[in-house]
C-alpha cells in the first residue's frame, strides 16, 4: 500500500488530473498523468474502479489491490511531482498480476514525463 502522501485523495485532484492530464492507454487500463505547475512534492497516484465496472465488490477490490501493488513496485519510475490516475479496463478482470505489471511498465515507458 502506498503512503498517504503518495495517494490522490480529493475530488479536485482527480478532476484536475483527468481534465488536464496526458492520457495513455495500455491493454488493461487508461492512465492520466498530470504535472501541476504549483505543486512541489512527491508523486501522487489514485486508482478508480467504479460501480459501472462491476457490481461485485469482490472484483472491484481485487483489481484495486492488484493495481496498487503494480504501482507500488513501479513507483520509482514515476517522476517526482506528478499526479497519476489509473482507470482499469474490463479486460483486466481475470488477468494475472504479471500481465498487468508488464503492460503498466510498457505504458509508462511511452510517457515522456517519466524517468
Amino acid at each position: 500500500m502506498l503512503k498517504k502522501y503518495n495517494r490522490l485523495l480529493t475530488k479536485y485532484e482527480f478532476g484536475r488530473t483527468k481534465k488536464y492530464g496526458e492520457n495513455r492507454s495500455g491493454k488493461f487500463f487508461h492512465v492520466y498523468i498530470y504535472k501541476p505547475t504549483q505543486y512541489q512534492g512527491p508523486s501522487r497516484v489514485g486508482i478508480v474502479v467504479s460501480n459501472k465496472f462491476s457490481k461485485s465488490a469482490v472484483k472491484r477490490n481485487r483489481l484495486k489491490r492488484v493495481f496498487r501493488e503494480v504501482v507500488r513496485n513501479n513507483f520509482d519510475k514515476i517522476e517526482s511531482g506528478q499526479w497519476v490516475v489509473i482507470y482499469p479496463k474490463f479486460s483486466a478482470v481475470n488477468k494475472k498480476y504479471e500481465e498487468i505489471s508488464a503492460d503498466f511498465a510498457k505504458t509508462l515507458q511511452e510517457v515522456p514525463l517519466t524517468r
